[in-house]
């Protein structure tokens, strides 16, 4: 993996950029999936907020879509052509329509970005919650976006503002999308390790897995090449609120026993980085 790190100082810089946001794992298995998540998140940020700024700025560029030999690496799908959680984040930050929270001047935006030839309209809902979903502060509008067209949304300070940072996030949801603000870095969260529930049926197609949050879990992902170097999962990175249920669609090979994909090393969220809470 040295050999192949073709980056001046590149392990030491990916440290670098990790470190203000998790932990550094011990364990290549948690090592790997912390990278590979904080590579997803950098470039879903940058794309969000370069969208928000429409038409200031109308188009980004991101290097690169894959790579042509086992490397280290930037890229957003593998040289086996297996999709890296990257992958999905380039799909939700360039979703038609979005919801992104942005930090500007000091306060909080909500952003709807509207790149359809349709208006964007119905209640936006706003809502300051604890991690366990207990509501804080609570607001709701109507609100308007034009045909390609970006609506810039003031957070009210009581929205915006965390009373404790740490067991705090901010969800404005439009219609079926929702944008997230946390108020604290992962490393600093109080995030907790354990918050779901996973069940895996067999299909005709692959496998299906339900996946259930007792408390906020982050960016959860199924890492299926780890039982199934060729299956594909339909989605990732999903972040779900307590209560909430995702159903993730798994194309493979029969034969696999369904809770494989249940494993600590393949079934991964955010919160089994965090210190003393490793899920690898």
């Amino acid at each position: 993996m040295l050999v192949h790190q073709k980056a001046f100082d590149g392990h030491a810089k990916l440290t670098t950029g990790l470190v203000a946001h998790l932990p550094v794992p011990d364990r290549m298995t948690d090592w790997h999936w912390a990278m590979s998540l904080n590579q997803a998140r950098a470039v879903r940020v940058g794309i969000e907020h370069f969208r928000a700024l429409a038409p200031l700025c109308s188009g980004s560029i991101m290097w690169q879509l894959n790579d042509c030999w086992p490397v280290t690496s930037w890229a957003a799908v593998d040289s086996d052509g297996r999709r890296k959680p990257l992958f999905y984040a380039l799909r939700h930050a360039h979703a038609d329509r979005l919801v992104t929270v942005e930090p500007r001047g000091g306060r909080l935006v909500a952003v709807l970005v509207n790149d359809t030839d349709e208006a964007w309209s119905g209640p936006v809902d706003l809502s300051r919650r604890r991690l366990d979903g207990r509501s804080l502060a609570h607001a709701e509008l109507v609100a308007s976006a034009a045909p390609r067209s970006t609506l810039v949304i003031e957070v009210d300070p009581a929205l915006a503002t965390a009373g404790d940072p740490a067991h705090e996030l901010l969800v404005v949801t439009a219609a079926e999308h929702r944008g997230l603000w946390f108020f604290a870095e992962d490393r600093d969260s109080a995030l907790v390790g354990g918050a779901l529930e996973a069940k895996a049926v067999a299909t005709n197609t692959g496998y299906q897995v339900a996946v259930t949050a007792s408390s906020t879990v982050r960016d959860l992902a199924l890492l299926v090449d780890r039982v199934d170097p060729d299956a594909v999962v339909d989605d990732m990175l999903v972040t779900l609120l307590p209560g909430e249920t995702v159903m993730f669609e798994v194309v493979a090979a029969a034969g696999a026993d369904p809770t494989a994909f249940l494993a600590p090393e393949v079934l991964r969220c955010a919160n089994d980085l965090l210190a003393g809470r490793f899920g690898g």
